[in-house]
């Protein structure tokens, strides 16, 4: 069963709604349960990253779609694998960035190395403030 948790002051985890609480209250006293952590990602941030994306894309030409530039970001930043053809040649696979495969902090990691990206490769000398509150702008 999936719950969301807040933490509190004191660093204890707290269900935030009745189906967890109920849950967490069913366990009886020093009962294990294994938790995984995961902060869910945020929409928000997820729409910024697209907007950045969108905006690159529409100030160039380079790249026929917005899913190429990101593709291209992806291996450019790492956030791919390896693959070899049939002929030797080693190419780069982007990896996927969906909710279920990146929860939020590892979404803001991302992020921060798309904007270092964007900042010294793409757009150099780009301040990452002003992308920040161009980006806010755009998405608000």
């Amino acid at each position: 069963m999936k719950i969301l948790c807040r933490k509190t002051l004191s660093g204890h985890l707290c269900p935030i709604d009745d189906a967890g609480k109920e849950a967490v209250g069913r366990l009886p006293v020093d009962d294990l349960v294994q938790v995984e952590f995961r902060r869910p990602r945020n929409l928000g941030h997820h729409r910024k990253f697209f907007a950045l994306i969108n905006l690159i894309y529409m100030n160039q030409t380079r790249y026929k779609s917005p899913d190429d530039l990101l593709n291209a970001i992806k291996v450019y930043i790492g956030h791919s694998v390896p693959a070899r053809l049939s002929n030797g040649t080693e190419v780069r696979i982007p990896k996927s960035i969906s909710f279920a495969n990146m929860d939020q902090t590892e979404f803001e990691a991302f992020w921060n190395r798309v904007v270092t990206c964007v900042c010294e490769q793409i757009i150099p000398n780009l301040n990452r403030e002003d992308l920040e509150r161009e980006l806010l702008e755009l998405v608000a």
